[in-house]
């Protein structure tokens, strides 16, 4: 453009030189006044406000936009109509924004506190579980112990009652020794007195060492020694043998003294015997009692234990369950507070922007209505054209 005008210049100073000095003039005042205007133009805070409009994406295409009106010498009113719709509308996802803001922030706010809720129910659920629990296993201890205790006493009164029976046998069976030995002493005694008797009868009749009386004695003490060598009166023929037949009369009253003892004998063992056995019986029956109840305890004790250690992994269960519920809720918890929380800054972070851009807006619509001159400067200046 420079080039030109100096060439026109040249051109007109030698052909019309007083012409040429007078237009040459008029054209480097024209350029001064367009070169101050533009200066006063581009030092108008307006200007800055555009620069930085400029840097901006959607600054950048409104004032694309409004170089495309002003090259194509178009009214700008299509461009603020289109500025007001755009401003319009940002306004109106703001508001839709906020409402949804609102409604999403109750929404959060409802689940956080169901959150909330379910960690507090649930670590009241494990404190109780797990305190119930202990008590069951306190509880399933003192009923092993109590069941154990109670086997051991089982156990020994079996003892005793095997080692009194023991007892009661052998002692019966020594009773048993013990009377048929005597037994058999008396019915000696019972086979051996008569035999004497006869011979007593028979040395009373006849005089001492006559040979009727002789052979009546001896008669009788063969017929003593055919009983048998095994029973005890052998010993007592053969000590009768050497007696004198006057002797004999004293003997048979010792030998029926003996025997009438040793019956006596035999019915004292006899009473000894039976009470033996009702004692030990007595004691039996007791021993017996005694185990039975503590068969019965036992079997009581066992059923409670069986119930306890029901109850104790109900409660394990239901500490299981809320451990579980606990982890469920407090990981639902932190992931629900990071979306709310992410979306909130989504929400900050947009409002920033609609508000930025709304306002770059309003400075548009602010600058064409005043300073339409310096939006052209500006245009032209950046070659938005």
């Amino acid at each position: 453009m420079k080039t030109l005008v100096t060439i026109a210049i040249v051109f007109c100073l030698l052909s019309h030189p007083v012409v040429c000095k007078k237009h040459y003039n008029d054209e480097e005042h024209s350029a001064f006044e367009k070169s101050h205007k533009k200066l006063s133009l581009q030092d108008d805070p307006s200007y800055s406000k555009l620069e930085e409009i400029q840097d901006h994406p959607l600054g950048s295409k409104i004032l694309q936009t409004i170089a495309l009106q002003l090259r194509g010498n178009e009214s700008l009113s299509a461009v603020s109509k289109l500025l007001n719709d755009l401003k319009g509308d940002l306004e109106g996802k703001q508001i839709d924004a906020d409402n949804e803001r609102a409604q999403i922030g109750s929404q959060c706010k409802k689940d956080l506190q169901n959150y909330s809720q379910r960690i507090s129910l649930s670590i009241n659920e494990i404190k109780d579980a797990e305190f119930k629990a202990k008590r069951l296993n306190e509880a399933i201890a003192v009923y092993q112990a109590e069941i154990n205790e109670k086997a051991r006493q089982i156990k020994v009164f079996q003892a005793k009652d095997d080692t009194l029976r023991d007892i009661r046998r052998q002692d019966n069976l020594d009773f048993s020794t013990r009377t048929t030995q005597m037994k058999e002493m008396v019915q000696a005694f019972e086979v051996i007195l008569p035999k004497l008797h006869q011979v007593w009868d028979v040395a009373a009749q006849h005089k001492a060492g006559s040979f009727i009386e002789e052979e009546a004695i001896n008669e009788a003490l063969v017929q003593l020694a055919k009983i048998g060598e095994e029973n005890p009166i052998t010993a007592m023929v053969a000590l009768t043998s050497t007696l004198e037949p006057t002797a004999v009369q004293t003997l048979i009253e010792k030998m029926e003294a003996i025997r009438d003892s040793i019956k006596e004998s035999i019915k004292a063992e006899e009473e000894a015997e039976a009470k033996n056995a009702r004692d030990t019986d007595t004691i039996l029956a007791a021993v017996f009692n005694a185990m039975e109840s503590l068969t019965r305890e036992k079997s009581s004790d066992e059923e409670a234990l069986q119930e306890t250690i029901r109850n104790r992994d109900i409660q394990d269960k239901r500490s299981r369950d809320a451990h579980a519920e606990f982890n469920a809720a407090k990981n639902g918890n932190q992931q629900r507070n990071q979306q709310c929380q992410e979306y909130e800054l989504q929400y900050q972070q947009n409002t920033i922007e609609r508000d930025k851009q709304i306002a770059i807006i309003k400075d548009v619509q602010n600058i064409i209505a005043t300073k339409i001159e310096v939006v052209t400067c500006f245009v032209e200046e950046n070659n938005l054209f």
